[in-house]
């Protein structure tokens, strides 16, 4: 048996999300994990379909999943689905295919229809991007939609 430690998988605890249709399928496979203070940390292995020609990660895949997982956050604190309004991505280096992406999360403000949310993109512990993002809150459902295989919701105030 081959005991070789498999390349594109995530790192302990990271849990996948359940496979999702459409570009956001595409994009992935994206993971989670919980922290233990109560946060959340997203990401992803990026592969040699992540890259440009230039051997570094291409700007649109580190962007698709911060709007992605940023999205999520708001979801996952407000219980409520959301869209992105604005999302605001500054490139401070570049990754490479193979390196493990994570996206580390702030929700900074919510309004009573806007949640206003910060992210930091890492390629295996080195800060490639700055991102903000503005959400549009929709109405509230029961019950509240979460993810699929997502982590879990915060509880009801």
């Amino acid at each position: 048996m081959d005991m070789t430690p498999d390349p594109l998988a995530p790192p302990a605890g990271f849990v996948r999300f359940r496979d999702l249709e459409g570009f956001i399928g595409l994009a992935g496979p994206y993971f989670w994990r919980a922290l233990a203070d109560g946060t959340v940390e997203y990401g992803f292995r990026a592969e040699a379909r992540h890259g440009n020609p230039n051997g570094v990660l291409h700007g649109g895949s580190l962007t698709t999943f911060m709007d992605t997982v940023l999205g999520y956050e708001v979801i996952r604190q407000t219980r409520r689905r959301c869209a992105t309004i604005s999302l605001t991505t500054e490139f401070v280096a570049g990754g490479k295919p193979g390196a493990w992406i994570a996206g580390r999360l702030s929700l900074r403000k919510l309004t009573g229809s806007m949640a206003f949310i910060d992210g930091d993109t890492y390629a295996d512990d080195v800060l490639v991007a700055l991102n903000h993002g503005i959400f549009r809150l929709l109405p509230p459902e029961d019950p509240p939609h979460a993810p699929p295989g997502g982590p879990p919701l915060v509880p009801a105030a």
